[in-house]
Protein backbone atom coordinates (compact mmCIF):
# COMPACT_ATOMS: atom_id res chain seq x y z
CA UNK A 1 0.00 0.00 0.00
CA UNK A 2 1.70 3.22 -1.27
CA UNK A 3 0.72 5.92 1.50
CA UNK A 4 2.28 8.71 -0.78
CA UNK A 5 -0.95 8.05 -2.94
CA UNK A 6 -3.58 9.71 -0.38
CA UNK A 7 -4.78 12.71 1.09
CA UNK A 8 -7.61 11.71 3.54
CA UNK A 9 -6.36 9.56 5.78
CA UNK A 10 -10.01 8.22 5.96
CA UNK A 11 -10.02 6.37 2.63
CA UNK A 12 -6.09 5.10 2.95
CA UNK A 13 -7.16 3.32 5.78
CA UNK A 14 -10.44 2.06 3.68
CA UNK A 15 -8.18 0.95 1.39
CA UNK A 16 -5.40 -0.63 3.68
CA UNK A 17 -7.88 -3.09 5.46
CA UNK A 18 -9.39 -4.11 1.91
CA UNK A 19 -6.04 -4.60 0.74
CA UNK A 20 -4.71 -6.46 3.79
CA UNK A 21 -7.65 -8.61 4.10
CA UNK A 22 -7.47 -9.76 0.16
CA UNK A 23 -3.62 -10.81 1.14
CA UNK A 24 -4.23 -12.51 4.82
CA UNK A 25 -8.17 -13.77 5.25
CA UNK A 26 -7.72 -13.68 9.14
CA UNK A 27 -6.88 -9.86 9.18
CA UNK A 28 -9.93 -8.48 10.82
CA UNK A 29 -10.50 -5.32 12.90
CA UNK A 30 -10.09 -6.49 15.84
CA UNK A 31 -6.33 -8.14 14.83
CA UNK A 32 -5.46 -4.52 14.40
CA UNK A 33 -7.05 -3.31 17.20
CA UNK A 34 -4.85 -5.16 19.28
CA UNK A 35 -1.84 -4.44 17.75
CA UNK A 36 -1.89 -0.59 17.79
CA UNK A 37 -3.05 -1.19 21.36
CA UNK A 38 -6.69 -0.05 21.67
CA UNK A 39 -9.88 -2.25 22.62
CA UNK A 40 -12.83 -1.41 20.58
CA UNK A 41 -12.58 -3.43 17.22
CA UNK A 42 -15.47 -0.79 15.80
CA UNK A 43 -13.00 1.96 16.60
CA UNK A 44 -11.46 1.44 12.59
CA UNK A 45 -14.73 1.53 10.92
CA UNK A 46 -15.59 4.68 12.67
CA UNK A 47 -12.66 6.33 11.37
CA UNK A 48 -12.89 5.26 8.26
CA UNK A 49 -16.78 6.25 8.16
CA UNK A 50 -15.42 9.83 9.70
CA UNK A 51 -17.35 9.30 13.21
CA UNK A 52 -14.54 9.14 14.96
CA UNK A 53 -10.76 10.56 14.20
CA UNK A 54 -6.86 9.68 15.16
CA UNK A 55 -5.84 12.05 17.88
CA UNK A 56 -1.74 12.81 18.53
CA UNK A 57 -1.59 10.21 21.59
CA UNK A 58 -3.07 7.32 19.09
CA UNK A 59 -0.88 8.33 16.11
CA UNK A 60 2.91 6.33 17.11
CA UNK A 61 1.00 2.83 17.98
CA UNK A 62 -1.39 2.94 14.81
CA UNK A 63 1.57 3.91 12.62
CA UNK A 64 3.54 0.97 14.03
CA UNK A 65 0.60 -1.69 13.60
CA UNK A 66 0.76 0.02 9.65
CA UNK A 67 4.44 -0.55 9.68
CA UNK A 68 5.33 2.29 8.22
CA UNK A 69 9.17 3.51 7.74
CA UNK A 70 9.97 7.18 9.16
CA UNK A 71 9.32 9.32 5.84
CA UNK A 72 5.50 7.78 5.54
CA UNK A 73 4.92 7.82 9.02
CA UNK A 74 5.75 11.72 8.70
CA UNK A 75 3.03 11.66 5.71
CA UNK A 76 0.69 10.11 7.11
CA UNK A 77 0.42 12.03 10.49
CA UNK A 78 0.14 15.57 8.23
CA UNK A 79 -2.15 13.60 6.10
CA UNK A 80 -4.41 13.23 9.18
CA UNK A 81 -3.67 16.87 10.42
CA UNK A 82 -5.05 17.55 6.12
CA UNK A 83 -7.62 15.41 6.72
CA UNK A 84 -8.52 17.19 10.27
CA UNK A 85 -7.91 20.90 8.99
CA UNK A 86 -10.67 22.91 8.51
CA UNK A 87 -9.57 26.42 6.93
CA UNK A 88 -8.77 26.63 3.43
CA UNK A 89 -5.05 28.02 4.75
CA UNK A 90 -4.24 25.52 6.93
CA UNK A 91 -5.35 22.54 4.55
CA UNK A 92 -3.07 24.57 1.68
CA UNK A 93 0.18 25.08 4.39
CA UNK A 94 -0.30 21.30 5.48
CA UNK A 95 -0.64 20.03 1.87
CA UNK A 96 2.80 22.03 1.10
CA UNK A 97 4.54 20.23 3.50
CA UNK A 98 2.79 16.75 2.39
CA UNK A 99 3.80 17.44 -1.43
CA UNK A 100 7.69 17.64 -0.14
CA UNK A 101 7.65 14.06 0.93
CA UNK A 102 6.42 12.88 -2.76
CA UNK A 103 8.86 11.45 -5.07
CA UNK A 104 10.02 14.22 -7.45
CA UNK A 105 8.05 13.54 -10.74
CA UNK A 106 4.99 12.58 -8.77
CA UNK A 107 5.54 16.27 -6.48
CA UNK A 108 6.18 18.08 -10.01
CA UNK A 109 2.82 16.48 -11.55
CA UNK A 110 0.68 17.44 -8.21
CA UNK A 111 1.70 20.90 -8.18
CA UNK A 112 0.83 21.50 -12.27
CA UNK A 113 -2.56 19.47 -11.30
CA UNK A 114 -2.97 22.64 -8.07
CA UNK A 115 -2.23 25.03 -11.13
CA UNK A 116 -4.48 23.39 -13.82
CA UNK A 117 -7.19 24.28 -10.94
CA UNK A 118 -5.88 27.58 -10.71
CA UNK A 119 -7.91 29.52 -13.53
CA UNK A 120 -11.19 28.86 -14.83
CA UNK A 121 -9.49 29.18 -18.34
CA UNK A 122 -7.36 26.57 -18.21
CA UNK A 123 -10.23 23.77 -17.99
CA UNK A 124 -12.25 26.11 -20.63
CA UNK A 125 -9.29 26.00 -22.54
CA UNK A 126 -9.21 22.27 -22.96
CA UNK A 127 -12.58 22.41 -23.55
CA UNK A 128 -12.54 24.46 -26.53
CA UNK A 129 -10.51 22.91 -28.01
CA UNK A 130 -13.31 20.69 -29.32
CA UNK A 131 -14.90 23.43 -30.91
CA UNK A 132 -12.28 25.31 -32.49
CA UNK A 133 -9.22 24.38 -34.55
CA UNK A 134 -6.51 26.22 -32.82
CA UNK A 135 -2.75 25.24 -33.74
CA UNK A 136 0.39 27.35 -32.59
CA UNK A 137 -0.12 30.01 -35.26
CA UNK A 138 -3.63 31.14 -33.94
CA UNK A 139 -3.64 30.91 -30.59
CA UNK A 140 -5.22 34.12 -30.43
CA UNK A 141 -8.36 32.65 -31.50
CA UNK A 142 -8.41 30.78 -28.78
CA UNK A 143 -7.93 33.61 -26.03
CA UNK A 144 -10.82 35.60 -27.97
CA UNK A 145 -13.27 32.36 -28.34
CA UNK A 146 -13.57 32.20 -24.25
CA UNK A 147 -16.43 34.71 -22.61
CA UNK A 148 -15.07 36.50 -21.23
CA UNK A 149 -12.10 36.70 -23.29
CA UNK A 150 -8.34 36.09 -21.98
CA UNK A 151 -5.33 37.53 -23.43
CA UNK A 152 -2.93 35.78 -25.84
CA UNK A 153 -0.28 35.52 -23.39
CA UNK A 154 -2.78 33.08 -20.98
CA UNK A 155 -3.88 31.48 -24.01
CA UNK A 156 -0.17 30.16 -24.25
CA UNK A 157 0.20 29.41 -21.01
CA UNK A 158 -2.87 27.31 -21.01
CA UNK A 159 -1.57 25.46 -24.11
CA UNK A 160 1.74 24.72 -22.36
CA UNK A 161 0.48 23.56 -19.13
CA UNK A 162 -2.28 21.31 -20.96
CA UNK A 163 0.46 19.86 -22.77
CA UNK A 164 2.60 19.23 -19.70
CA UNK A 165 -0.18 17.25 -18.09
CA UNK A 166 -0.67 15.22 -21.04
CA UNK A 167 -4.51 16.27 -21.09
CA UNK A 168 -4.17 17.91 -24.73
CA UNK A 169 -2.09 16.73 -28.13
CA UNK A 170 -0.79 18.43 -31.09
CA UNK A 171 -2.84 16.25 -33.69
CA UNK A 172 -1.38 15.09 -37.51
CA UNK A 173 -3.87 17.99 -38.65
CA UNK A 174 -1.80 20.73 -36.78
CA UNK A 175 -4.62 21.27 -34.56
CA UNK A 176 -4.52 20.43 -30.41
CA UNK A 177 -6.96 18.20 -29.13
CA UNK A 178 -8.10 16.88 -25.59
CA UNK A 179 -6.11 13.35 -25.25
CA UNK A 180 -8.09 10.78 -23.77
CA UNK A 181 -6.60 11.21 -19.95
CA UNK A 182 -7.85 12.45 -16.68
CA UNK A 183 -6.01 14.96 -14.52
CA UNK A 184 -5.96 12.42 -11.60
CA UNK A 185 -3.79 9.84 -12.74
CA UNK A 186 -5.57 7.54 -10.47
CA UNK A 187 -4.78 9.82 -7.15
CA UNK A 188 -7.42 11.61 -5.15
CA UNK A 189 -7.29 15.33 -6.09
CA UNK A 190 -7.19 17.57 -2.91
CA UNK A 191 -10.55 19.14 -2.38
CA UNK A 192 -8.92 22.38 -2.06
CA UNK A 193 -7.38 22.60 -5.86
CA UNK A 194 -11.02 22.49 -6.88
CA UNK A 195 -12.50 24.71 -4.08
CA UNK A 196 -10.46 27.88 -5.78
CA UNK A 197 -11.97 27.01 -8.99
CA UNK A 198 -15.22 26.55 -8.10
CA UNK A 199 -15.31 29.71 -6.65
CA UNK A 200 -14.29 31.15 -9.40
CA UNK A 201 -16.86 29.97 -11.95
CA UNK A 202 -20.05 31.20 -8.77
CA UNK A 203 -18.45 34.80 -9.70
CA UNK A 204 -18.59 34.39 -13.59
CA UNK A 205 -22.02 33.26 -13.04
CA UNK A 206 -23.01 35.99 -10.64
CA UNK A 207 -21.33 38.17 -14.07
CA UNK A 208 -23.98 35.66 -16.50
CA UNK A 209 -26.95 37.41 -14.87
CA UNK A 210 -26.23 40.84 -16.27
CA UNK A 211 -24.20 39.26 -19.57
CA UNK A 212 -26.36 36.68 -21.06
CA UNK A 213 -30.44 36.80 -21.50
CA UNK A 214 -32.72 34.18 -20.29
CA UNK A 215 -32.44 32.74 -23.28
CA UNK A 216 -28.95 31.74 -23.28
CA UNK A 217 -29.04 30.89 -18.98
CA UNK A 218 -30.94 29.12 -16.37
CA UNK A 219 -30.35 30.60 -12.95
CA UNK A 220 -32.95 29.83 -10.22
CA UNK A 221 -32.94 29.76 -6.54
CA UNK A 222 -35.49 28.10 -4.05
CA UNK A 223 -34.99 28.21 -0.34
CA UNK A 224 -36.89 25.47 1.35
CA UNK A 225 -37.19 23.79 5.07
CA UNK A 226 -36.14 20.10 5.31
CA UNK A 227 -35.44 17.00 6.88
CA UNK A 228 -32.37 15.37 7.40
CA UNK A 229 -33.79 12.15 5.29
CA UNK A 230 -35.06 15.15 3.06
CA UNK A 231 -31.55 16.27 2.47
CA UNK A 232 -29.58 13.08 1.59
CA UNK A 233 -32.39 12.94 -1.29
CA UNK A 234 -32.01 16.09 -2.69
CA UNK A 235 -28.53 15.55 -2.41
CA UNK A 236 -28.93 12.07 -4.06
CA UNK A 237 -31.35 13.61 -6.78
CA UNK A 238 -28.84 16.12 -7.70
CA UNK A 239 -26.01 13.41 -7.94
CA UNK A 240 -28.05 11.75 -10.58
CA UNK A 241 -29.22 15.16 -12.44
CA UNK A 242 -25.48 15.70 -12.79
CA UNK A 243 -24.69 11.98 -14.32
CA UNK A 244 -27.91 12.93 -16.82
CA UNK A 245 -26.04 16.19 -17.66
CA UNK A 246 -22.79 14.18 -18.29
CA UNK A 247 -24.17 11.16 -20.40
CA UNK A 248 -26.04 14.25 -22.14
CA UNK A 249 -22.66 15.67 -22.80
CA UNK A 250 -20.56 12.61 -23.91
CA UNK A 251 -23.37 11.68 -26.77
CA UNK A 252 -23.64 15.03 -27.88
CA UNK A 253 -22.12 15.97 -31.28
CA UNK A 254 -21.28 19.39 -33.36
CA UNK A 255 -20.35 21.07 -30.05
CA UNK A 256 -20.51 25.06 -31.00
CA UNK A 257 -19.64 26.56 -27.41
CA UNK A 258 -18.31 26.23 -23.99
CA UNK A 259 -20.62 25.74 -20.88
CA UNK A 260 -20.47 25.58 -17.12
CA UNK A 261 -22.84 24.27 -14.85
CA UNK A 262 -23.39 25.06 -11.59
CA UNK A 263 -24.92 23.34 -8.68
CA UNK A 264 -25.53 24.77 -5.53
CA UNK A 265 -27.05 23.65 -2.21
CA UNK A 266 -26.46 24.52 1.01
CA UNK A 267 -27.48 25.15 4.16
CA UNK A 268 -29.07 28.38 5.34
CA UNK A 269 -29.23 28.02 8.67
CA UNK A 270 -28.07 25.80 11.85
CA UNK A 271 -29.61 21.79 12.04
CA UNK A 272 -32.98 22.44 14.62
CA UNK A 273 -33.60 19.18 16.53
CA UNK A 274 -37.25 19.27 15.88
CA UNK A 275 -39.12 18.53 12.29
CA UNK A 276 -39.28 22.00 10.04
CA UNK A 277 -41.92 22.90 8.14
CA UNK A 278 -41.75 22.60 4.41
CA UNK A 279 -42.58 25.47 2.71
CA UNK A 280 -40.57 27.21 0.24
CA UNK A 281 -39.90 30.45 -0.91
CA UNK A 282 -38.94 30.38 -4.70
CA UNK A 283 -36.88 33.27 -6.94
CA UNK A 284 -36.65 31.93 -10.48
CA UNK A 285 -35.96 34.08 -13.18
CA UNK A 286 -38.85 34.96 -15.54
CA UNK A 287 -39.05 34.58 -19.05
Amino acid sequence: MNVFAYYNYRKYLQDYYEYRKSVHKYFSYRSFAQKAGYSSSGFYLDLVKGRKSLTPQMLPKFIDALGLNEKEAKYFTLMVDFTHATSADSKQQIFDQMSELLPRSVRTLTKKQQEYYSKWYYVAAREALAVINVGEDNIADLALFLNPSISVPHAKQAIRLLLDLELIELGENGFYRAAHKTISSGREIAPLFVHGFQKQMMDLAKDALDNFSTERRNVSCTTMSVSAEGLERIIHKIDMFRKEIVEIVRSDEGESMVCNLNIQFFPLSKEHSKASNDSTLEGDDEK
